[in-house]
C-alpha cells in the first residue's frame, strides 16, 4: 500500500442495538430465528413518503451509510461500493410471483426496476450526489469483503479521499423457507445467546447492513487502520490455520502479536470446527464471535467487521461477545476470521496505530 487506509467512521442497523453508535451497551436475546434488523427511527436520512416505496435492504442500507458519513464529519464519498448476496430479494419476488399467477401477462416494470442488485449502491448516491466510481459485489459470503477490498485499494493505491464501503441484507419468508429445507438454517428454534454450544446443523438465520468511511487519514476518534484484507473461494477448513498464519507472515506478525480474534462461528457444529484449530494457534489473544448476535447471511462479516472495530476504537466488548477474555492493556491489533458454508473465506486485519 502506498498510503494508509482508515476506517475514519463506521455504522451499522441490524437485530442489535447499534445504529448511530461506536458500541454496543446492550445484547438483543432472541428466543427463535431469523433475527430481523431492528430499524430505527430514519426520517433524518429517508423520506417516510419514499420510504414506503423503499424496500427494507435499500432502507437500512441508505440509512446506514448516510449516517457513517455524518459521523465522519459529513465526508462526500468519492465512491461507493457495496457488497450483498441476495441484493433486492423482496423486490425480485414482488415481481415474479405475479408474473407466475397471470401467465406471464402485465407485468410490474417498478418491481423489475428496483429488484436489481445495484439499487442500494443507486440510493446512496443519488442521495450524496456522487457521480464517480460506483460498484456492486455479489460473490455470496465474500461480498462484502470483496468490497473491503477494493475499497482499500482504491484509498491505498488509486488515490481517493474518502470511499464507503458497505454490505446489506435483507430476508424475505419465502427465501427463509426454501433454504431452510436446504439444511442452511435450524430446523427448530434456539435461543441465540445459547446457539454457540450447539452441535448439530444449521444456523440462525439473520439480517442487516454494516458501511464504514475509509479514508487517508484518522477519523475524528481513535484511529483504527485496515492493514490488510484476504479473501478466497473454496479454501476448504483444513487450510483455514495455515492460511491465517501465512496472512500474518506476509504482514510481518506472528500468532502473538493478535489481541483481538472474531471469528464467524454460527451455532453449525460441523462447520463451526473449522475455527477451532485458529483459535488454538492464537492463544494469547481474547477470543469473540458475532454472529449469534446477527445472525447468518451473506454480508453478515460486515457486521462482524463493525464489531471488530467497535472493540478495538472503544476497548469494549460485550460479555456476550467474548469466547474468551481478552489480555488485559489497550487493544493493538485484531483479525477477523469468516468462512460461508466453508467455502468463502474472509480475512481481515485491523491495527490501532502507536501513538
Amino acid at each position: 500500500m502506498k498510503r494508509p487506509v482508515y476506517i475514519r467512521e463506521a455504522s451499522a442497523i441490524g437485530p442489535q442495538p447499534v445504529f448511530d453508535t461506536d458500541r454496543l451497551e446492550r445484547v438483543a436475546a432472541y428466543a427463535g430465528h431469523p433475527l430481523k434488523a431492528v430499524v430505527p427511527e430514519l426520517r433524518r436520512y429517508v423520506d417516510p413518503v419514499r420510504g414506503r416505496r423503499m424496500e427494507k435492504v435499500a432502507r437500512i442500507g441508505l440509512a446506514s451509510a448516510l449516517n457513517a458519513l455524518d459521523r465522519a464529519g459529513g465526508a462526500a464519498p468519492e465512491a461507493i461500493i457495496v457488497g450483498t448476496g441476495l441484493g433486492c430479494m423482496e423486490s425480485t419476488e414482488r415481481f415474479f410471483v405475479p408474473l407466475l399467477h397471470n401467465n406471464e401477462d402485465v407485468p410490474n416494470p417498478t418491481a423489475f426496476i428496483q429488484s436489481t442488485h445495484n439499487n442500494v449502491a443507486g440510493q446512496i448516491a443519488l442521495a450524496t450526489r456522487c457521480t464517480g466510481y460506483n460498484f456492486t459485489y455479489l460473490h455470496r459470503g465474500i461480498s462484502f469483503t470483496s468490497a473491503l477490498l477494493d475499497g482499500w485499494v482504491q484509498v491505498g493505491l488509486e488515490g481517493r479521499g474518502t470511499v464507503l464501503v458497505g454490505g446489506a441484507e435483507s430476508i424475505t419468508p419465502d427465501y427463509y423457507l426454501v433454504q431452510r429445507r436446504s439444511g442452511i438454517w435450524k430446523q427448530h428454534d434456539v435461543p441465540n445467546l445459547e446457539v454457540l454450544r450447539a452441535t448439530d446443523g444449521g444456523a440462525l438465520c439473520g439480517e442487516g447492513a454494516a458501511f464504514f468511511v475509509l479514508g487517508d487519514t484518522p477519523g475524528p476518534g481513535s484511529a483504527v487502520r485496515v492493514v490488510d484484507v484476504d479473501i478466497s473461494f473454496r479454501g476448504g477448513p483444513g487450510s483455514l490455520r495455515d492460511r491465517v498464519l501465512a496472512f500474518l507472515d506476509r504482514n510481518g506478525l506472528a500468532a502473538g502479536d493478535i489481541d483481538l480474534l472474531m471469528v464467524g462461528r454460527n451455532g453449525d457444529g460441523p462447520q463451526d470446527a473449522a475455527y477451532k484449530p485458529v483459535e488454538e494457534a492464537l492463544p494469547h489473544a481474547g477470543h469473540a464471535a458475532f454472529k449469534h448476535l446477527c445472525g447468518e447471511y451473506f454480508t453478515a462479516n460486515a457486521f462482524g467487521l463493525w464489531l471488530l472495530w467497535s472493540g478495538m476504537r472503544t476497548g469494549h466488548l460485550p460479555p456476550e461477545a467474548l469466547l474468551r477474555e481478552r489480555p488485559a492493556g489497550p487493544l493493538r491489533r485484531g483479525l477477523l476470521v469468516d468462512h460461508f458454508q466453508r467455502t468463502d473465506h474472509s480475512l481481515v486485519l485491523l491495527e490501532v496505530p502507536a501513538a
